[in-house]
């Protein structure tokens, strides 16, 4: 008798394109699990120090004021931008200054002491070159605006404090662990 059956033989490509499924899915799993993260924890940048911390929303109550006068708060804003990122460069300067102290083979608590102090002392000056810009710009609003920017200000500290809430039922007591008796 004669074998008529063909021996099987994989094509050339197979197990290219294999690899290439599993990639594309680890790829598109990638995706969604950014999207994910940006639909439970909000958009990237929301919340950071800086001037927008320390402006707390301004620009964007600006959109609402009459031209000139939305020119004139954001302008504060803007002209303080070059010494704000000026100081942010210096910020991340003293922190891998820190850090550098804090790996080295000569680590003293004197040292890392003072390198976190400067790194406070920067952070400081930051957070005052953007209060004085948030101040000159208030300084153009009328007592209207400041109340609609000040109840502004509640409403996003309230919704901050539930989402914190939320936060905080999941991990334990919103004011952190209670006392022992």
């Amino acid at each position: 008798m004669s074998d008529l059956s063909t021996p099987t033989v994989t094509p050339r490509g197979a197990g290219k394109t294999r690899w290439l499924l599993i990639g594309s899915l680890a790829l598109n799993l990638v995706f969604v699990g950014g999207f994910a993260a940006l639909w439970f924890k909000g958009p990237p940048g929301h919340g950071r120090g800086g001037a927008s911390q320390t402006a707390f929303g301004l620009m964007k109550f600006s959109r609402d004021l009459p031209p000139e006068r939305r020119d004139a708060v954001r302008k504060h804003l803007k002209d303080a931008r070059p010494a704000l990122k000026a100081g942010q460069a210096d910020l991340r300067l003293a922190r891998a200054k820190a850090a550098e102290v804090l790996g080295s083979a000569t680590y003293t608590a004197e040292a890392m002491r003072s390198a976190l102090d400067a790194v406070a002392a920067t952070d400081n000056q930051l957070r005052n070159m953007g209060t004085d810009a948030l101040m000159k710009a208030i300084g153009e609003l009328t007592p209207e605006d400041r109340q609609t920017l000040a109840q502004s200000w509640t409403r996003r500290l309230e919704r901050e404090q539930k989402r914190k809430g939320k936060r905080d039922r999941d991990d334990g007591p919103p004011d952190g662990p209670a006392d022992a008796p």
